[in-house]
């Protein structure tokens, strides 16, 4: 049973993970064509709010990789 539970302690961390790094790229990428049409630039916001997404997803996993070493 304690097996078991390792297992799955490391699958919701790579899911943890991969949630972490994806989220704010797709985020970023949204708002950043979103507001691309509506301002009728080409392509700026889109260059630049995918650049804030990816910087995003690696203070997340930063934070994530930080706080899983200080436990032990």
């Amino acid at each position: 049973m304690g097996r078991d539970m390792g297992a799955l302690k490391y699958i919701a961390l790579i899911t943890q993970l991969g949630l972490s790094m994806a989220l704010p790229i797709i985020f970023g990428v949204i708002v950043g064509r979103y507001i691309d049409k509506a301002v009728g630039t080409n392509s700026i916001f889109l260059l630049i709010f995918s650049i804030i997404g990816v910087l995003s997803a690696f203070r997340n996993l930063y934070h994530i990789a930080y706080r899983e070493t200080k436990r032990k």
